[in-house]
């Protein structure tokens, strides 16, 4: 369970960092992730700055462990909402992760909905 747990942790700086810059409301956020998965200050830095510099980071992630797709997803989601604005490539790499994890398109997009409220 531990190493899943940094499996999402990775994936959210891969999310927050796609546009090439973590918003501090998301270091926020992954700082309090890191703290209750257990990864130090360093290694969450250098998680960040590789999902800020290598587009092909995401590639990586979920190639082995298996998590809860729509528990995995939901905090890839608040990750890329905590600064309220969802980038389209931030929901590229989401939609992305989804279907690496076996979700469907249609249980993306519920899922998505419910999460980010449209005004």
């Amino acid at each position: 369970m531990p190493m899943e747990k940094v499996e999402v942790l990775r994936a959210c700086c891969c999310v927050t960092g796609m546009g090439g810059e973590t918003a501090a409301e998301e270091r926020v956020f992954l700082s309090k992730l890191a703290g209750q998965v257990g990864v130090g200050q360093a290694s969450l830095d250098a998680m960040v700055a590789r999902g800020e510099t290598d587009p092909q980071f995401y590639q990586e992630q979920f190639k082995v462990l298996k998590v809860d797709p729509e528990q995995a997803l939901t905090i890839l989601i608040e990750a890329a909402n905590c600064d309220d604005h969802v980038t389209p490539e931030e929901i590229m790499i989401l939609r992305k992760f989804g279907t690496k994890l076996g979700m469907t398109e249609q249980d993306f997009e519920k899922l998505f909905n419910r999460l980010i409220r449209k005004p």
